[in-house]
């Protein structure tokens, strides 16, 4: 299951709030697939689509399908700030670091 930090909570709920959008969660989708696997992105959203389902972590609503939810399995997001900026970041403690099959679009 995928979680949310407390700080990112935190984050999240600011955004929420200055957006005017309190009951609405976060969608989380795949943007496409490269060398190391999937790579997600997250949007705001009101209500589940057909096919996602609703979860909750530290009190923030989640939209996510079965697919994207298997890519995802034990991961976090969290919110990061590091000298270069902040934002959201998903830490998959299954994701791959390297590419490891030789494709040319790595190098």
């Amino acid at each position: 299951m995928v979680k949310i930090t407390e700080r990112a909570a935190e984050e999240l709920k600011k955004i929420l709030k200055e957006e005017g959008k309190e009951d609405y969660g976060i969608k989380i989708y795949i943007t496409g697939v490269g060398c190391s696997g999937p790579s997600y992105g997250l949007s705001l959203a009101k209500e589940a689509e057909e096919d996602e389902k609703e979860i909750e972590s530290n009190g923030i609503r989640i939209f996510i399908s079965d697919a994207v939810e298997a890519y995802l399995a034990d991961s976090e997001i969290d919110y990061v700030e590091t000298p270069y900026g902040a934002g959201f970041a998903i830490h998959n403690p299954y994701a791959e670091s390297a590419c490891g099959s030789g494709c040319s679009s790595c190098h």
